[in-house]
């Protein structure tokens, strides 16, 4: 997956419309997107506005004993949900009318909904784990990259304080760190002396 500040340039992200970017967080029973299913699903819009936020009864799934030791979600929790199936033309609706897609993590959350047939067709997306990590600064020279953190860390490192492995939660910090890291609102970093996402696009830009 290519990353943005890699390409010196994220002028079209500082100046795209709020409205036309998605935020998405899925909670799953495990992490394979062949075999298990979506659990909990939150969606907001750039702007902040909530498009989604659902628990969702898997339909081959009763149990998922490790996953719920991750998120807390039990299958008594979803027992008198929707499916998934129930929300599918609104979630497409909403994809369908988005330039840009964020995450974090953002691959395993399109690969639940595209194995879920929600998703089809491609779309542009910013990976805030993958293109937090140069801002973080973890070296790892085994796999010779920066080293991905969990989004409590993101969300701490830009002062972002909510519950962790709640969908819809893991969306609004997930956002407002994508919007810190541009410098469009969002907030600072916890240091004064912290790097800068927009200092990385800068070095590369200059690598060109």
């Amino acid at each position: 997956m290519a990353r943005w500040y890699e390409s010196g340039d994220i002028s079209s992200l500082r100046t795209m419309p709020p409205e036309k970017i998605l935020c998405v967080d899925v909670e799953t029973t495990g992490v394979d997107p062949s075999h298990d299913e979506i659990v909990q699903i939150g969606i907001i819009r750039g702007d902040g506005e909530v498009l989604a936020s659902h628990y969702i009864r898997p339909e081959r799934h009763v149990d998922w004993p490790a996953a719920q030791r991750v998120h807390g979600i039990t299958p008594a929790t979803v027992a008198g949900c929707p499916p998934l199936t129930h929300f599918a033309r609104k979630l497409q609706s909403y994809f369908a009318g988005a330039r840009l897609v964020v995450g974090y993590n953002v691959s395993f959350d399109l690969a639940f909904l595209r194995a879920a047939g929600i998703l089809h067709e491609s779309v542009p997306t910013f990976d805030v784990m993958r293109e937090f990590a140069p801002v973080a600064g973890r070296w790892d020279p085994v796999r010779r990259r920066y080293a991905w953190v969990s989004l409590e860390y993101c969300a701490r490192y830009y002062s972002f304080h909510g519950r962790a492995h709640d969908a819809l939660e893991d969306a609004q910090a997930t956002l407002w760190c994508f919007w810190s890291m541009l410098e469009r609102g969002g907030g600072s970093p916890v240091s004064s002396s912290a790097c800068s996402y927009l200092n990385i696009v800068e070095r590369f830009a200059k690598r060109r």
